[in-house]
């Protein structure tokens, strides 16, 4: 029994020494193929937000209110935060008093008016009175019938009577003028206030997220200082800048595929679409801007650090592995031979070398 088991050991043994024997023996190729190839343009740079705003204070002041922290997501137009006002306020108030009692005496049916009109039509009455009497003792001056002075005195009282009531109308007319010029100017006073006052409630210029908030409640805000900055504000879409060689600023255009990697994201890459080149070089560098958008999430952080590689070419090319590839020859596999061929290759994409000539699609190269 012992010994069949030595005897089945060793042919196993055999059997597995017989098959490494053939697997050192095995020939390992690669077939020549067409595939697609992509040229790629290597940059490194930073994502920003598609719209990014510092707000400042259009006054000075106190901050009062504080209604937004760092991270929240903030619509277009939006309160920030309030500077008190101070005694602008009074200001107002006291301009939307005044304008309200402008108001009350233009109205038709004001004591104001209503006296005016009394007059207007007191020396209605008294002129055609006077009138009246005038008609009469002119006909009976006509007539012999009274003395010159007395047609005479009747007349002064009608001229008298007559320019009194132009007078009072003239006066009822320039009261109407003054009152509604003067309504003009405090509305116009209280809409100047209005507009001033907004300039105290801070909102917010875009739809976006609070990047930073770089004061405090209680805060004195000069809006004529250096440090006049509340708030940032990034919208929701993000561009990646990406800094590229100026060697290649040839190659790049608008409409280019890229793809992205963020370092905040180190297990994901993103899609994206050059969408601008500044072609202004920078000297001290000799690096040009590409503007990649890509669909980063909302969560990227500002200011992130991101690289990217920018398809500049995609062809068809017939390739081979690199690996096959050994100071400018390949060893092709010929049936059962082996033959040393000497090729002519282009670029390298990745693990693949571009044949250029010396072989065609569907051979065999070996590999080492």
């Amino acid at each position: 029994m012992r010994k069949i088991v030595l005897i089945t050991l060793f042919l196993c043994l055999l059997v597995l020494a017989l098959f490494f024997a053939l697997r050192r023996g095995e020939v390992r190729y690669a077939l020549v193929e067409e595939r697609e190839v992509s040229t790629l343009v290597y940059g490194s740079g930073y994502v920003r937000n598609a719209d990014y705003v510092l707000v400042r204070a259009e006054v000075s002041g106190y901050l009062k209110d504080i209604l937004v922290k760092e991270g929240d997501h903030v619509k277009r137009g939006q309160v920030l935060a309030i500077i008190d006002s101070g005694s602008l306020e009074e200001g107002i108030k006291e301009v939307s008093e005044r304008l309200k009692l402008v108001r009350e005496r233009a109205m038709y049916d004001s004591s104001y008016l209503s006296s005016l009109q009394s007059s207007v039509e007191a020396s209605r009455i008294n002129m055609e009175n006077s009138k009246r009497l005038f008609e009469r003792r002119e006909r009976l001056f006509s007539q012999g019938l009274i003395p010159k002075e007395a047609y005479e005195q009747s007349k002064t009282q009608y001229e008298v009577a007559q320019k009194e009531y132009e007078r009072s109308k003239k006066a009822y007319a320039d009261a109407l003028i003054s009152i509604r010029a003067e309504e003009r100017v405090l509305s116009a006073q209280r809409q100047k206030l209005l507009r001033e006052k907004e300039k105290y409630t801070i909102r917010s210029p875009i739809e976006g997220y609070v990047l930073k908030k770089f004061v405090n409640q209680g805060d004195y805000i000069n809006h004529m200082g250096q440090e006049n900055r509340l708030f940032s504000i990034g919208s929701k879409d993000w561009e990646v800048w990406l800094e590229v060689d100026e060697g290649y600023a040839g190659l790049i255009r608008e409409g280019q595929k890229a793809r992205v990697k963020v370092d905040a994201f180190p297990e994901r890459d993103f899609e994206g679409v050059v969408f601008q080149v500044i072609r202004e070089v920078d000297r001290a560098r000799k690096l040009i801007t590409a503007k990649v958008r890509a669909n980063l999430p909302p969560e990227t952080p500002s200011g992130a650090t991101a690289d990217g590689q920018i398809e500049v070419e995609r062809r068809r090319a017939l390739v081979i592995p690199a690996k096959a590839y050994s100071n400018g020859h390949v060893l092709l596999q010929d049936g059962a031979r082996k033959l040393k061929v000497s090729i002519k290759t282009g670029k390298q994409y990745g693990d693949f070398i571009e044949v250029l000539g010396g072989l065609k699609p569907g051979d065999r190269v070996i590999l080492p």
